[in-house]
């Protein structure tokens, strides 16, 4: 079943706005902060809405924790594999890939 255009829009913005308060509340109450992002993840849950990208990859998986870098995640970067490393406060790792893989060219 797919969502209306108007209600992916307004779950859209919704998440958005949980996001931003997560983000603003991670250092004085990482609790509500954690509440927050819960939120948001129940919400593109129950709508069938995705989770958009950006929000997505400051997420821990693992503890539901908005990451901010240098706070509650510490980040590297892996040379030999070409990956951006967080590693959370509770141990959970990720990596994303920071370079573009080759399309193959047929002639």
């Amino acid at each position: 079943m797919k969502t209306d255009p108007k209600l992916h829009a307004l779950i859209l913005e919704r998440i958005g706005k949980l996001m931003a308060l997560a983000e603003g509340n991670q250092r004085k109450s990482p609790s509500r902060a954690k509440r927050y992002v819960v939120l948001a993840g129940r919400l593109s849950t129950r709508y069938r809405v995705g989770m958009p990208e950006r929000f997505k990859k400051r997420i821990c998986k693992v503890c539901s924790r908005y990451w901010i870098p240098g706070y509650n995640v510490t980040v590297r970067l892996n040379r030999r594999n070409r990956t951006v490393e967080y590693r959370c406060e509770c141990g959970a790792l990720r990596r994303f890939g920071y370079t573009e893989k080759k399309t193959s060219q047929r002639s």
